[in-house]
């Protein structure tokens, strides 16, 4: 108990402990205090026994340990010696100067695989079977059930093959050759500005293009509070679904400016709420022994099972709600239920968001998946220009909204299974929050800005 508390390795903790170390001894008292007296007397009494204090027997023995490792695993180099490309990539990894350029390259691989093989894959898969699928317009409540269950298993397809195999073999590859951990060292320092550590630096790009992926590895890497608060964060990652929102829309109509703002509040509104999580409790504690294993390819027979450990529970989690989801959608499209979410939806959209009453809907689709939110867009204007409906703050109010708006149905799942339900509905209430209190001030802002200009 005590130890799944720490979060730590057993060895770890009782070292830490027999030492006196302030912020475990503290940590012990407040939640564990009848356990607090007990490690003191244990400790007086260990020190009874040896020759010298327990805190100075410890301080010698981590002294020998740490001379016999540097002993096995460093040599003088020689003069003349041959320098091969694990040098060259650990003075460009390790080096405080030039670690961020090489995590900076991994990144641009990472945002290749998103943006560049992602959406091939894509087009050849989802999008294929969204265009055959298209054709099928049924009229009955049957039809209208098995097109809806249709478009659930293709949304499922969209989500897997184009973007959480290729980034979940990609993070084991990265974890396999051991440039992951090199990242990690590489990028500690920004991360524990806003209370976490580096290791989280990857889930963080892979929520880029899914944050299922992400979100998973996390559950299978982190560290106690540490791990729940970069779960709550990394759904306000764009991943490629909003990603592709914003660049259909903001890209056409308002231009890379306002992209590059959107992105940026992205940005923003992680640092911030890193910053309010670290300050309302202490998330990175003490610091984190980062291991640096050796290079080494990636082996083909264990990359293809830890992905499909990792990417099992998409079908058995995920499946069941996106299917569900989708079928309740339509049947109340079907009945005409739409008109209703809409005037319950209106407080949202037209007073606070300033939206046509109209996008109650799509708004809502934005749950199962960011993108369906773009084609209900189409279908509740009856056009693909939608500028004819919208003003450019309308635009951008709305893009802000979907951005930060309730993780998708399969984020949901996968937080809900790996992490409960009390930090999956946290994290519903968190993201709708933000995206109403960011999409609200952007508007207010630009009507002001606008009013002024006048």
């Amino acid at each position: 108990e005590i130890v799944g508390a720490f979060g730590v390795a057993p060895q770890f903790l009782v070292t830490q402990l027999a030492q006196g170390d302030r912020y475990f001894m503290d940590e012990l008292r407040q939640h564990f205090p009848a356990h607090a007296a007990e490690v003191a007397r244990l400790c007086v009494a260990a020190s009874a026994t040896l020759p010298r204090p327990l805190r100075e027997e410890l301080h010698a023995e981590r002294h020998h340990r740490a001379a016999s490792l540097a002993e096995t695993a460093t040599r003088p180099e020689r003069a003349g010696e041959a320098r091969d490309l694990r040098y060259w990539l650990d003075a460009l990894f390790l080096s405080p100067r030039w670690n961020l350029v090489g995590s900076a390259a991994v990144f641009a691989l990472v945002l290749f695989i998103v943006f560049g093989v992602s959406a091939w894959l894509d087009s050849v898969t989802a999008a294929r079977l969204a265009a055959w699928a298209s054709a099928w317009q049924p009229q009955s409540t049957g039809g209208i059930v098995g097109r809806a269950m249709a478009d659930g298993l293709i949304g499922l397809v969209g989500i897997v093959v184009p973007y959480m195999i290729p980034l979940v073999m990609l993070l084991v590859a990265l974890e396999q050759s051991g440039v992951m951990a090199r990242i990690a060292f590489a990028v500690d320092r920004g991360f524990h500005r806003i209370g976490l550590h580096g290791d989280v630096a990857l889930p963080f790009l892979l929520g880029l293009g899914c944050n299922v992926p992400a979100i998973s590895a996390l559950a299978r890497g982190g560290r106690g509070r540490e791990r729940v608060a970069a779960a709550l964060l990394i759904t306000f990652v764009p991943c490629s679904a909003r990603s592709a929102l914003v660049l259909a829309l903001a890209g056409k109509y308002l231009g890379g400016l306002a992209v590059a703002a959107i992105f940026a509040a992205a940005m923003i509104v992680i640092a911030l709420l890193g910053k309010l999580l670290k300050t309302r409790e202490t998330l990175a504690g003490p610091g984190v022994v980062l291991e640096i294993p050796p290079y080494a390819r990636p082996k083909v027979r264990v990359l293809l099972r830890e992905t499909w450990s990792r990417t099992q529970d998409i079908v058995t989690i995920v499946l069941p709600l996106l299917v569900g989801g989708s079928v309740v959608l339509a049947l109340l499209n079907h009945f005409g239920a739409d008109v209703y979410i809409n005037a319950a939806l209106t407080p949202v959209t037209a007073w606070w968001l300033g939206l046509p009453l109209v996008l109650g809907v799509p708004i809502l689709f934005g749950v199962l998946r960011k993108e369906l939110s773009l084609l209900m867009l189409y279908q509740a204007f009856g056009s693909f220009e939608i500028m004819q409906f919208l003003d450019p703050i309308q635009l951008l109010t709305l893009l802000l909204f979907l951005t930060f708006y309730v993780p998708c149905v399969s984020t949901f799942a996968v937080m809900l299974k790996l992490f409960g339900r009390r930090t999956a509905l946290n994290s519903v209430l968190l993201s709708l929050g933000v995206a109403l209190a960011a999409a609200g001030a952007a508007r207010l802002t630009l009507l002001g800005a606008q009013a002024l200009a006048r």
